[in-house]
């Protein structure tokens, strides 16, 4: 059973549009940006849907303070010198609070975030707030739609979650969430996630999928030896890029001759170099790349491989069905529900290196139907992000 809502409410206002202010740690900085840009997308949906929509989210070394997306209004907050500000799009702020320096920006950071986004709302006057991860614009934006008095709506994508297993974290995060109007995911898994494991109310919980275009006359996938293969992600231990490095070894001993573009960066850099440097250069790292560069990257290989050991929904799964590429990906999270078994590609279990290798054995794979692209259509996601909007608007 889906726990997506389907019907539309009245609007929250005669005489204009409803509006939602959108905040986040994590935002493109300029356009084609290789950071969150489907949160992007998932903006450009709302305003084609008829929603004034405005995005908060820290600034950055070269960023503009103010910038418009096609209609999409972009506000960046300053909480540090461009020497100072490395607590976003560099890891994460867990990450990035490790060091003495870091830990001193924290709450210079959620107060500029919160401060930043009382003011910014006073301008645009939202009808609703809308925070995605919980942690850090979750935490800022439950105080900000208390002083407010608007309704908040948090989005989880999938790492967040994981951070729930902290004890701390998990009451922080927990007392966040149940002050939400409304808790939006982004998978069927991640539904399940947060009513069995973290005890929210089924009805507080709603299915919302992030924007996917299929793309329409995508390019012939190549033929013929090596089999070349592309991965994407941020290098994590959870994404599974070691797994993926010791199947293509194994592959390779089964005579199978492959090559590997793996375009990401993060803190795993170092270990996956040395282990790529001992497979005779047929791996690539290459570093993070605009989304233009990483689609071209996937018209050139015959399949993309998503070796997550946890994945919230697994975007670039369906960013390669979109394209013609068949998927190689773990039975994880959200990723069963991106790629049909049989259909789109082939699902392995996690960390299961050899199942990995045989599934590269049987390379190459038929063009995907993308059967879950449906659910993605941009229209039909601003659609519904519109219709919960405005159910939440009827209910105060």
């Amino acid at each position: 059973m889906t726990a997506e809502r389907s019907g539309a409410q009245p609007s929250a206002g005669p005489g204009r549009a409803l509006r939602v202010l959108h905040l986040t740690s994590s935002f493109p900085r300029h356009a084609g940006d290789h950071v969150a840009p489907f949160l992007l997308d998932l903006a450009r949906a709302q305003h084609a849907a008829g929603l004034e929509v405005a995005v908060l989210a820290p600034h950055d070394r070269g960023a503009r303070r103010t910038e418009d997306f096609g209609g999409v209004g972009v506000h960046r907050f300053r909480y540090a010198s461009d020497h100072w500000e490395r607590l976003s799009y560099r890891g994460g702020l867990l990450g990035r609070s490790r060091t003495p320096a870091g830990l001193a920006l924290v709450p210079v950071f959620f107060a500029g975030f919160t401060i930043s986004a009382l003011r910014l709302a006073r301008r645009f006057r939202p009808d609703v707030l809308h925070a995605h991860w919980w942690l850090p614009a979750g935490l800022c934006a439950s105080l900000a739609s208390r002083l407010l008095g608007l309704p908040l709506v948090v989005t989880l994508h999938g790492t967040d979650v994981h951070l729930l297993r902290s004890a701390l974290l998990r009451r922080i995060g927990l007392n966040v969430l149940r002050r939400a109007a409304l808790v939006a995911v982004v998978s069927e898994d991640l539904h399940r996630l947060a009513v069995d494991s973290l005890g929210l109310a089924p009805e507080q919980v709603v299915v919302l999928r992030m924007p996917v275009s299929r793309v329409p006359d995508p390019q012939p996938s190549p033929t013929g030896d090596p089999v070349r293969l592309v991965a994407a992600g941020r290098l994590s231990v959870e994404k599974g890029f070691d797994v993926l490095l010791e199947a293509v070894a194994l592959a390779v001993a089964d005579g199978v001759d492959v090559r590997l573009d793996l375009v990401g960066s993060g803190p795993e850099h170092d270990r996956l170099a040395a282990l790529a440097a001992e497979l005779d250069g047929r791996v690539r790292l290459i570093p993070a790349q605009p989304r233009d560069a990483l689609w071209q990257l996937m018209d050139a290989a015959q399949v993309l491989v998503v070796p997550s050991r946890r994945e919230g929904l697994g975007l670039v799964a369906l960013e390669a069905i979109a394209r013609g590429r068949p998927v190689i990906a773990s039975r994880a999270g959200g990723l069963p529900e991106a790629v049909c078994d049989g259909v789109d590609g082939v699902l392995v279990e996690p960390e299961d290196a050899r199942a990995l290798a045989d599934a590269l054995r049987k390379l190459p794979l038929a063009a995907p139907t993308g059967a879950a692209l449906e659910r993605h259509a941009p229209a039909g996601v601003g659609e519904a992000h519109r219709a919960e909007y405005e159910r939440l608007l009827t209910r105060r």
